[in-house]
């Protein structure tokens, strides 16, 4: 359960700029997850309530904001919004692409007092 390790790894970089900003508790935690991160959000979420227990994110609320894919053909310059990565262009059926969104996994924001 690679959550696990990625909910270490968002407390560690929160706690880190709390501190650097003065902040004694973080209320709020927002990510930007791309469908094709391999992220499963309630798992995220469980493995977070258990990693910030005694950190300044202790109690915080962790926002998920979905990215959808976004590509971009190779072959006709066409920009689409496949359902998988398996999808090719809607346009001339090319599986060449390159990806513009969609695969990211980022602490977009957070609120602190």
């Amino acid at each position: 359960m690679h959550e696990l390790a990625l909910s270490q790894s968002i407390v560690d970089l929160v706690a880190d700029h709390a501190a650097r900003e003065g902040l004694r508790k973080v209320t709020r935690i927002v990510l930007e997850i791309g469908a094709a991160a391999a992220v499963e959000a309630e798992a995220l979420h469980f493995c977070f309530d258990l990693v910030a227990r005694e950190s300044v994110a202790e109690g915080a609320e962790l926002a998920i904001e979905a990215v959808a894919l976004r590509a971009r053909c190779r072959a006709c310059g066409r920009l689409f919004a496949p359902a998988a990565l398996s999808d090719g262009c809607p346009g001339c059926g090319s599986f060449e692409r390159d990806w513009l969104a969609g695969r990211e996994m980022r602490v977009k924001s957070f609120d602190g007092e």
